[in-house]
């Protein structure tokens, strides 16, 4: 079983929604928890809010330390309510282009600035594997990626459909808002692609008229190894319905 989480984009001010993950993780105790990456939304390092107050130095820290606390509480409930999990589980994180902003910055700031982000970083620790922006992880044959690239282009591959076209074989990316799958069959299996892009609860300013975006994960079941799987997706409202008290 593969538990897959998607984009959390935690900042300063919003609902952890780590904590109902948490709590869904340790009733069904998946062989293997990946998370796609932008955990760490670092709105203060964005490129297109060059400029404005918010992208201040001094906001990347509570930017940085609003992450750090998200994924805190999530651990607090694992090892509370599932304290074999280090023998039982693997817990994946892929680096997404959100925390790849603070790479960015760590190569362009100036010479005064480098201790700053240096000293103030994201809090990995408990991941058992942590992949950089843009690495392939395969599991169970089936390839994982923060998102996956256009040939011959940075841009990422938009839709499921366009994944099993061009890849020819099972992918899962997050980057994009939402839920998309598409299935194929070559001549001897079927291609299951999948976006999970969203697992937060907060809308964002700039998508004014398309909040309305499905929020959840995804638990893959039933793997062959092969790349093929049967799946069950949760929303966010659901597992905060449901959730251990």
């Amino acid at each position: 079983m593969i538990y897959v989480i998607g984009d959390t984009q935690s900042k300063p001010g919003v609902k952890n929604p780590l904590i109902p993950i948490a709590y869904h993780i340790c009733e069904i105790k998946p062989k293997t928890v990946i998370h796609l990456g932008d955990h760490w939304d670092f709105p203060s390092l964005s490129y297109y809010d060059k400029g404005k107050k918010s992208h201040r130095i001094h906001s990347y820290k509570a930017d940085c330390d609003a992450g750090n606390l998200s994924m805190a509480e999530f651990w607090m409930i694992i090892e509370q309510l599932w304290p074999e999990y280090r023998t039982e589980c693997v817990f994946h994180i892929l680096e997404g282009n959100h925390e790849d902003r603070r790479n960015r910055a760590l190569e362009y700031c100036e010479d005064k600035d480098t201790d700053y982000y240096t000293d103030n970083q994201p809090d990995y620790c408990n991941w058992n594997h942590v992949h950089e922006f843009l690495k392939i992880v395969k599991i169970e044959g089936i390839c994982f990626s923060h998102f996956f690239q256009n040939k011959n282009s940075a841009h990422p591959i938009g839709t499921a459909r366009q994944l099993c076209l061009k890849k020819h074989k099972s992918c899962i990316a997050g980057h994009k808002q939402g839920f998309d799958y598409e299935e194929d069959i070559d001549d001897e299996r079927i291609i299951q692609c999948m976006i999970v892009g969203s697992s937060y609860f907060h809308d964002e300013t700039y998508k004014k008229q398309s909040n309305h975006h499905w929020r959840g994960v995804v638990v893959l079941y039933n793997l062959d190894g092969a790349g093929q799987y049967d799946y069950a997706r949760y929303s966010l409202d659901f597992l905060e319905r449901t959730k251990i008290k």
